[in-house]
């Protein structure tokens, strides 16, 4: 029998490793080597960007992706490393292969390169399916991605669509700080509360069962549309069971708003969703104006992470890109 050295030693735990997440019920995973980010070093931060990119609106789809290209572009002095993408459409009703995709393309037509990993979350592939996406300046080192509790959601009255929802992970290398685990997930909408709060508490337990698979403490980036707006006291649940966790709300730290206080009327800059006369907020039954709400998040965790500053963009005419406007944190490494 050939000795075991140290080499072999370790690429045997790696495997077990890799095989004991493919065999995780619901969980997905892949590899990506791809491109990198080498001046992160020098700024000692990320600049993160979430958004819902709208999955039911075709017709002006190219000019929103346009838009934030030409926002991306125009911020290349200091680039937005990580864009966190919802409601990623694609199939042949919808005209594209995947809008994601779609973006990717736009800013590599403006010299700006990411790498892009996809996790399916509903729909049937080639025809019309809706997912999450990850756009990475820095390499992504895997992805991994776990499905949530299927629930179903009310858009209007008693009609009733069951959907599915997940949650994925793509671990990233920044160039002279290490490794990041960045999540994004959107959780239901037309649901009810217990619902989403079962969808957090499976979110929650997947963040705490890939995190003991990777050695050591990690810096930790949770982002997305969680639907979970304060001005509601059922939705405190979910914000509760995530910021009790050691997350930090990286918009209300830095501007001092927590809760209510950062939409609590239409014209608040805080509102992430339906801003005042956002075009696309509106009811599809009704064509009544939906109501603004802060859903949209992005938190961070580990003593390595810190808030410098957090906006909401894209809430003004005319630079509408969806429903959604998105939230821009710029992330301090130390």
């Amino acid at each position: 029998m050939r000795k075991m050295t140290f080499g072999n030693l370790m690429q045997f735990f790696a495997s077990i490793l890799v095989i004991s997440i493919l065999l995780m019920p619901g969980l997905s995973f892949s590899w990506s080597l791809q491109a990198k980010c080498g001046d992160v070093a020098n700024r000692r931060h990320l600049n993160v960007l979430t958004i819902n990119l709208l999955f039911s609106e075709f017709k002006n789809r190219q000019t929103r992706l346009e838009t934030i290209a030409d926002f991306v572009a125009d911020h290349s002095s200091d680039p937005i490393d990580v864009i966190l993408l919802q409601e990623v459409v694609g199939g042949s009703l919808s005209g594209t292969l995947n809008s994601g995709l779609d973006l990717k393309n736009l800013l590599a037509s403006r010299k700006l390169y990411y790498n892009y990993n996809f996790k399916l979350a509903n729909g049937v592939p080639g025809v019309l399916s809706v997912g999450n996406g990850i756009l990475s300046r820095c390499e992504i080192l895997f992805t991994l991605s776990q499905t949530l509790p299927f629930v179903i959601e009310e858009p209007f009255d008693d009609f009733k669509i069951p959907l599915r929802r997940n949650v994925m992970m793509s671990r990233i290398n920044v160039p002279g700080f290490g490794r990041i685990n960045v999540y994004n997930t959107h959780l239901c909408a037309d649901c009810d509360p217990a619902d989403r709060f079962e969808q957090a508490e499976v979110l929650m337990g997947f963040i705490q069962y890939v995190e003991k698979l990777i050695p050591g403490i990690n810096p930790i980036i949770l982002g997305g549309d969680f639907n979970t707006d304060l001005n509601f006291s059922d939705d405190f649940l979910v914000y509760d069971l995530i910021t009790q966790s050691g997350f930090i709300d990286t918009y209300g730290v830095s501007k001092s708003c927590i809760g209510k206080s950062c939409c609590s009327i239409s014209t608040d800059p805080g509102c992430t969703f339906a801003a005042d006369n956002n075009p696309y907020a509106v009811d599809l039954f009704t064509q009544q104006p939906e109501r603004p709400e802060r859903i949209d998040y992005i938190f961070i965790k580990g003593n390595q992470l810190f808030t410098v500053n957090s906006i909401v963009i894209f809430n003004a005419s005319p630079d509408w890109v969806s429903d959604h406007s998105a939230v821009l944190s710029t992330i301090g490494l130390q």
